[in-house]
């Protein structure tokens, strides 16, 4: 097979936009994966080499062979990961309280759901366990909820 060929970019599966970010993708089993845009070619690169690795190909198709060592990913491309991460955090303290803030609402909100559901089907086997026909009527969401989820 003949080595890949590596783009304007110097980097395999690396490409600029116009908007002068890099997008970074990879073909395997003839599906092509879009693994995202990135601001440096070299963090689009890295992105492919991961990518690549978790899809077996050899080190020879890798933009940063040294990184990964008989077929072992090596720390320091993770301990870098943690260092942009935390640097990140530092410079954007409003992004990271936004997001916690999202996911605590999205964590309230899927418990209320689940309560409800929970409400709902104990109503539903009180009146089962009686033995008289279901007052929910087909339109009724807890019988459709109900129902379609293969009980009687």
């Amino acid at each position: 097979m003949a080595p890949r060929r590596r783009s304007n970019t110097g980097f395999i599966g690396v490409r600029q936009r116009a908007a002068g970010h890099f997008a970074s993708e990879i073909t395997a089993g003839g599906v092509r994966v879009w693994l995202g845009t990135f601001y440096t070619k070299e963090a689009a690169a890295r992105a492919y080499d991961v990518a690549a690795w978790r899809f077996g190909r050899p080190r020879h198709e890798l933009n940063f062979p040294e990184r990964f060592r008989d077929g072992q990913r090596r720390i320091d491309t993770t301990e870098a990961d943690e260092q942009f991460m935390a640097q990140w955090r530092r410079d954007h303290p409003g992004d990271v309280a936004a997001t916690r803030a999202f996911w605590k609402e999205k964590q309230a909100y899927r418990r209320e759901r689940r309560a409800g559901k929970r409400q709902r089907r104990a109503e539903y086997d009180a009146e089962y366990a009686k033995g008289e026909a279901s007052t929910w009527g087909e339109n009724d969401e807890r019988w459709m909820w109900y129902r379609f989820r293969g009980h009687p």
